[in-house]
């Protein structure tokens, strides 16, 4: 399983770390989308594999609640744009009273992480740069910085294709002030290496000389503050997008920030593909709005499965989640796998890939996902008809992992499973009824007396209708291929295309009159 590869690779290149320290992060610029929770999965499963591997581990989260905001997503209110300049930390809330924005998303993205089976109380070391900033613990990071300007501006001019401009240099300097007044980004024009004065002059017309070791609004630019953080936690291992680590991107600049300006050797590091929609949209952005959240996906899928998928899939291999109709293929593949495991039929790499969902064996007593999400529509919505033919498949309808699965069906079907539902003929398939032998005539006649009966199970019914051609005396294998032929002809005859759902529950399903009028020639 990849992150015991990559886990095996960190001891290999820092086997004297006393603690390995995995970090990530997140800006609550808005409502937190399932592609931001790559950044988050791929560093906790590495730091799950080195504690499985006997090392002691800190998961360290930070909340970059201290950046600025850029603009403002499609799912926040309009007139948020006053606000663009200022950090996440100095807005308000735009769904609740007295709260900052940023505390309001990151308490809503947590509860997902807990969702999500993510011990957040426990297994996670939470910073809000924001507070780490304003604590005063950066000073010395920031004065060295605004020290080593020219220096930073050359790492950072080294990787850049375009020469600089006149100026430029002299003009650089890799921190911004929050203004005292408007309290939006404004430029530093002066910094006094001897006495850590630091003029900024705002777009509001503010202009003032504040003091290194004493203002509390300053902040580091992306390129320094990022490896500024690894040198600060000592920071071991961290994943990044794959657009961070482009040739000549900002890991590049910021793994020679780090070496030259910080002193500090980079963390081993493992870029991460993006995530597809299949049925729901393109790619995914929190400052666009209508972003599919973890609390979202969670209204479709089981948090296991979910978790399936960035388990199985190695960091820079993209994959789909989908809400078209490969939800049933995937349900029924992670159940097999599933049963598979606990039933001790599987190899150590499934195994492993299955260890990190999480998954315990009563999740072997959710029903099957396409059952639910096949029949709801059938029996137009009406769960206790639902539940009847649910207990003729042996299903205990009483039980939370019924009522959890079926929420996730009828979610899925309202939402996004309309291709997916079985739509039954309107009239009789006539045209095709009269391309059939008069065997297979006698095996439809069979099948309206076999409906009328009644079976407590659709094991008992599907016993039946194998039988129905066992009159011919046929060859195990003939046999096979004529009940598949008998199969076919009522899928025909009921759908009008020669497959379907399970032929026993399905008939059952169906209101017997509708089955009369299709099936009674």
């Amino acid at each position: 399983m990849w992150a015991y590869d990559i886990a095996q690779r960190i001891i290999n290149e820092r086997p004297n770390e006393e603690v390995y320290t995995i970090a990530t992060g997140v800006s609550p610029s808005g409502f937190i989308h399932i592609g931001n929770f790559r950044e988050v999965i791929t560093p906790y499963f590495v730091a799950k594999a080195l504690k499985n591997l006997g090392k002691k581990v800190r998961f360290l989260f930070s909340f970059d609640d201290f950046d600025r905001f850029r603009k403002v997503p499609a799912d926040i209110p309009a007139e948020y744009e006053k606000y663009i300049g200022m950090n996440y930390s100095d807005m308000p809330s735009p769904f609740s009273e007295n709260e900052s924005y940023a505390h309001y998303f990151e308490t809503v993205f947590k509860g997902e992480l807990k969702k999500m089976g993510i011990d957040v109380e426990h297994e996670v070391d939470f910073r809000y740069q924001a507070q780490e900033y304003r604590s005063g613990r950066y000073v010395d990071k920031i004065r060295l910085s605004l020290e080593k300007r020219k220096e930073i501006f050359d790492i950072i001019d080294s990787f850049r294709t375009q020469d600089a401009e006149l100026g430029e240099r002299d003009s650089f300097f890799p921190a911004n002030v929050y203004c005292s007044k408007c309290r939006k980004e404004a430029k530093i024009v002066n910094y006094d290496d001897a006495t850590g004065d630091i003029t900024y002059r705002c777009a509001c017309g503010h202009e003032e000389t504040v003091n290194v070791e004493t203002c509390r609004d300053i902040k580091l630019q992306w390129k320094v503050d990022w490896p500024m953080r690894w040198q600060q936690e000592n920071v071991t291992f961290e994943s990044g997008g794959m657009d961070h680590f482009t040739k000549n991107g900002s890991h590049d600049v910021a793994e020679v920030v780090s070496r030259k300006i910080f002193g500090f050797e980079p963390p081993v590091a493992e870029p991460y593909n993006f995530i597809g929609i299949k049925g729901g949209g393109a790619k995914m952005s929190s400052s666009k709005g209508g972003v599919l959240t973890i609390t979202k996906m969670l209204n479709v899928y089981d948090a296991h499965l979910l978790l399936w998928f960035y388990s199985k899939y190695k960091p820079m291999q993209q994959f789909s989640l989908a809400f078209d109709n490969d939800v049933i293929r995937y349900y029924s593949e992670y159940d097999r796998w599933v049963k598979m495991y606990f039933d001790g039929r599987i190899d150590q790499g499934n195994k492993d890939i299955l260890d990190f969902t999480g998954v315990t064996e009563d999740y072997l007593n959710y029903p099957s996902f396409s059952n639910l999400a096949t029949f709801l529509p059938i029996d137009n919505f009406n769960k206790q008809m639902l539940e009847k033919l649910m207990k003729k498949e042996n299903i205990d309808t009483t039980t939370k992992y019924y009522k959890e699965r079926l929420a996730k069906a009828e979610y899925w079907v309202e939402n996004y499973g309309e291709e997916y539902q079985v739509n039954l003929l309107e009239d009789r398939n006539n045209e095709f009824y009269a391309t059939l032998n008069d065997d297979e005539k006698s095996w439809v006649a069979k099948t309206i007396e076999l409906v009328n009966k009644d079976f407590a199970t659709s094991d008992e019914l599907m016993t039946e209708l194998y039988a129905v051609v066992k009159y011919l005396n046929l060859e195990p294998d003939v046999l096979k291929k004529t009940q598949k032929r008998f199969f076919e002809i009522l899928y025909n005859l009921l759908l009008g295309k020669g497959q379907g759902p399970k032929l026993g529950i399905f008939l059952m399903a169906i209101e017997k009159d509708k089955l009369m009028q299709l099936l009674k020639f």
